[in-house]
């Protein structure tokens, strides 16, 4: 840093603000979607979160990390990737899109990821805790069926780590052969998908390098693509303010929002945002900016 006499600031700097506004990154509208837990995952959820208070300070702040809270929060996450009703929410995104357009080109999905959580920054991760990942594997393949039943038109291929013709899938998805690709992680690095349209994220990340990742794929620009169309489920368990795990969770909401914010910020339609997450803002006597 400092033979690049950066070590207060960056030697240079463009911002996604000024690449949408130059024209390298296209504009778009962003909606997320408030998605609630069922009654028997909310039961679980806070179950969980009453265990992980008590690795809490007053404030909600986890004070320490061993294997019994990392089991927790794994646990808990879990709870989160899996939530039933995404796929209901995922379901009706698609059914709109395809009523309006008649068709579901140049649409990438970000399905949840079962065991493996995103961000594994929030804690400390042992791999003997996760065993095998098959949750994964068996959650793409329900939401590529969710895609597929739409309507019979509607083509959908699975792109994941295992993909054997990984070019020849992508080069019929620019040329819109292939309507939708669904996904977990392939998608965040070293793949150019610019004719893609529509992102509908179904995989909750708080890791910011991977939700940046994900929002610059779907904003590179085309010849063809005036705009671009992120739809961003969103789960917020709704705990009581009485309960002990208030606070905890309401630190938890802001690392949440952090992303939703995020994309508000340089979206066109930034007024959708408050709109949609006013109840849960009030609840928790948050603001998104």
């Amino acid at each position: 840093m400092s033979f690049f006499g950066s070590e207060n600031e960056y030697t240079y700097e463009y911002s996604m603000k000024e690449a949408i506004e130059k024209g390298v990154l296209c504009r778009y509208n962003y909606y997320p979607h408030l998605v609630t837990l069922t009654e028997d995952e909310m039961k679980d959820y806070t179950e969980l979160s009453v265990q992980i208070a008590k690795f809490s300070s007053g404030e909600g702040e986890l004070l320490a990390s061993d294997s019994i809270l990392t089991r927790l929060l794994l646990a808990r996450k879990r709870i989160i990737h899996k939530a039933e009703n995404k796929k209901a929410v995922f379901e009706k995104i698609l059914r709109e899109r395809f009523n309006e357009k008649g068709n579901l080109k140049y649409t990438l999905v970000y399905v949840p990821e079962g065991n493996q959580p995103d961000e594994e920054a929030d804690f400390f991760v042992d791999r003997e805790y996760l065993g095998d990942d098959t949750d994964s594997l068996h959650l793409i393949d329900q939401y590529t069926v969710i895609v597929k039943n739409i309507h019979p038109k509607v083509t959908v291929k699975q792109f994941t780590s295992s993909s054997t013709n990984r070019d020849s899938i992508l080069d019929d998805f620019a040329k819109g052969q292939l309507d939708v690709l669904t996904s977990m992680k392939c998608l965040d690095e070293g793949v150019d998908v610019p004719r893609s349209e529509l992102a509908i994220f179904c995989a909750s990340t708080g890791n910011p390098r991977q939700f940046i990742q994900r929002r610059g794929r779907i904003l590179r620009t085309h010849a063809d693509k005036h705009m671009a169309f992120i739809h961003d489920l969103v789960v917020v368990p709704e705990i009581n303010n009485e309960s002990e795990s208030y606070k905890l969770e309401k630190n938890m909401i802001k690392t949440e929002l952090n992303r939703v914010r995020n994309f508000a910020l340089l979206s066109e339609n930034s007024s959708d945002t408050i709109s949609e997450l006013d109840k849960i803002l009030k609840h928790y006597n948050l603001s998104i900016f």
